[in-house]
């Protein structure tokens, strides 16, 4: 039950992203639209770490090609060529779909807590999954093989 309300959220958020694509330009008074753009990394595709007709049914994917490592190492490097310490952030948070609700810690500080992380979900971590990458990509390897 908890998976298959996991993956109606994650379609949700794309039928909004198409509507929210569909009806700005009328809004500002334009005509045509607007892509949708995607948020799965290469990690995650060659995992099979998402649901179907969720962030991997977008109209472009700029980071589709790009390892979850990789994509934090450039975050790291823009954040501090640029100074946008939200960058850092950005990098430093634990990688979550955010389908579970957030927990406080207890404390009374209002701190909230993610109770789902993608590694956990997946078993892997994301250094392990690039591991498996560089077989199939560098090395060619295949299912059997590797």
């Amino acid at each position: 039950e908890d998976l298959a309300l996991q993956n109606i959220q994650a379609r949700l958020r794309m039928v909004v992203a198409y509507l929210f694509a569909q009806l700005l330009p009328w809004v500002r008074g334009r005509s045509g639209f607007l892509l949708v753009l995607g948020s799965a990394n290469v990690d995650e595709g060659l995992r099979g770490y998402m649901t179907k007709y969720d962030c991997s049914s977008a109209d472009l994917n700029p980071i589709g090609a790009i390892s979850k490592l990789d994509l934090k190492r450039m975050l790291h490097w823009a954040a501090k060529t640029y100074g946008h310490d939200v960058l850092e952030e950005i990098a430093g948070a634990p990688p979550t779909a955010e389908l579970r609700p957030i927990e406080n810690d207890g404390g009374g500080g209002g701190e909230a807590e993610h109770t789902q992380t993608d590694e956990e979900d997946m078993g892997m971590s994301y250094a392990e999954l690039g591991y498996y990458g560089r077989l199939r990509k560098i090395s060619r390897c295949g299912p059997v093989s590797m």
